[in-house]
């Protein structure tokens, strides 16, 4: 369920560096220093310094503080455990919602965990939408329960106008070019580079219908920050840069509003704290947000979103990020940090990648809005001498064909990873080629919801039977693999 009437585009990042775990649902976030210099206020209740406490066990009483130094995407958030009942605070934070009254045991909220013990506690996070209303209310627990502050609303600033540059349709950047930050650049077609685009941290670039950025050479160097992120959005997106298109509420940003970024060349792509929305635009026959091919497979994504990508269920090649065999090696290949919401199919790269767990497939601030057919999706090819280890357990990896490796390939399957298969699909292991499948990791059918969840994106109408995959070939013994963990199989 997208946020109501707004969209979370980021990570939300808070400030002493090193990594924390989000309670809800157990989700890894990353955790930066931010600080900024602007004061937006825009509270939308009238508060204090601190707000009413609401003392839900008559043990606790928390306060929370009021949101600070609001700026279009960041705010600083917190609150105060002024009495613990006698009982020590084990734990204390805020839990943030788009609707009022956030808990720490609704799923479609989050919460931070900053702490324990009495005593005030702030940070600052970013990440929010601009011009959108957000709930944060802080929160303690002891042995007598949990006790809540006052929920308290505040609203971001609103995007400001930029100066619009446009590239007209079959424009072609042949020489080194910059842009810069405070414009807008919008895509009227398709734009080719054949040198290095460099992009500056808090670009935006709007993309016309079915416009895109085809890079046949060169290099993109779109290296955002975590205050300043680079968009890649829709014309009609008017939470960046303003009403860029100038229809006042006339029109709104839709899936597959523009084609893609194409990597068709060119070396070491860099793409840091980028986001990708409303892409997707048919492209015979593609439907994605990024593309790689040829010698754009050398590349860096990290700390990206990606986002509202249009997809067409029964089209193989419409994935939200389609890195396909070229995105085979770790060494040339980086893709790190990166969240996927409110697409069909996530990703789609070679069946040898070692997807990195740092990578998450739902929306921070709403983790129950995740993609349709959630997944790690492989394109099935041989790599030799090579260790390729599945160790994502946020999602399960799909293999579409039978796998047998190359000489000297180690495929190595983690403990509690969920690998499913469509028809005819399977795995052989042999000596030359080791497989290596943990206890705990569980080897089914593309149709078993039980684990994995819906992965075929068909609801209820279909369910998993024996024969739906091949099943696992022991080269050296000659015969198939069974096991507690090797579901739904043709064989044995």
């Amino acid at each position: 369920m997208p946020v109501k009437n707004h969209v979370f585009t980021g990570y939300f990042t808070t400030g002493d560096g090193g990594n924390f775990t989000k309670k809800s649902k157990s989700h890894t976030m990353n955790k930066m220093m931010k600080k900024t210099g602007r004061w937006l206020l825009a509270i939308s209740c009238i508060i204090s310094a601190c707000s009413k406490t609401e003392d839900n066990n008559g043990t606790l009483t928390v306060i929370t503080a009021a949101p600070s130094d609001i700026t279009q995407t960041t705010a600083v958030l917190g609150g105060n455990v002024t009495d613990d009942g006698g009982n020590n605070v084990t734990e204390k934070g805020i839990c943030l919602s788009d609707e009022p009254n956030p808990t720490i045991t609704d799923p479609n909220d989050i919460f931070f965990e900053m702490g324990s013990g009495l005593g005030a506690f702030s940070d600052t996070y970013e990440g929010f939408e601009p011009n959108a209303t957000y709930y944060v209310r802080a929160y303690a627990i002891n042995s007598s329960g949990t006790s809540y502050g006052e929920s308290v609303a505040f609203t971001t600033g609103e995007s400001e106008a930029c100066s619009v540059v446009t590239l007209a349709a079959n424009a072609n950047i042949t020489t080194n070019t910059t842009w810069t930050a405070g414009n807008v650049y919008v895509l009227d077609g398709w734009v080719t580079l054949s040198a290095t685009l460099t992009i500056e941290p808090g670009v935006v670039v709007k993309f016309k219908p079915n416009a895109r950025l085809n890079v046949n050479s060169g290099q993109v160097l779109a290296e955002g920050t975590a205050e300043n992120r680079i968009v890649f959005t829709s014309y009609k997106d008017d939470n960046y840069c303003g009403d860029t298109n100038g229809d006042g509420d006339a029109t709104s940003p839709a899936k597959g509003d523009w084609t893609c970024v194409y990597l068709n060349g060119g070396n070491d792509h860099m793409f840091t704290y980028c986001d990708f929305f409303y892409a997707g635009a048919n492209d015979n026959p593609y439907n994605n947000a990024v593309r790689i091919s040829v010698a754009g497979s050398s590349f860096t994504f990290d700390h990206c979103v990606f986002a509202h990508t249009k997809s067409v269920s029964s089209n193989s090649a419409s994935y939200a990020f389609y890195g396909g065999f070229y995105m085979n090696d770790n060494s040339v290949s980086v893709f790190t940090n990166n969240v996927f919401y409110d697409n069909d199919r996530p990703i789609y790269l070679d069946v040898n990648y070692n997807f990195n767990p740092s990578n998450s497939f739902s929306n921070p601030l709403n983790p129950s809005e995740k993609n349709t057919r959630n997944a790690i999706w492989t394109y099935t090819s041989g790599k030799s001498n090579y260790t390729t280890t599945y160790s994502e357990t946020e999602v399960p990896y799909v293999i579409d064909g039978y796998y047998q490796g190359a000489l000297n390939h180690t495929f190595n399957i983690g403990a509690n990873v969920v690998v499913k298969f469509s028809t005819s699909a399977g795995l052989k292991k042999q000596t030359s080629r080791p497989l290596n499948i943990n206890a705990s990791a569980i080897l089914t059918s593309i149709k078993d919801d039980t684990y994995g969840g819906d992965t075929n994106g068909d609801g209820n109408a279909s369910s998993p039977a024996k024969g739906d995959w091949d099943g696992i070939w022991n080269g050296d013994t000659q015969s198939y693999m069974s096991g507690a963990n090797i579901l739904y199989a043709d064989h044995p």
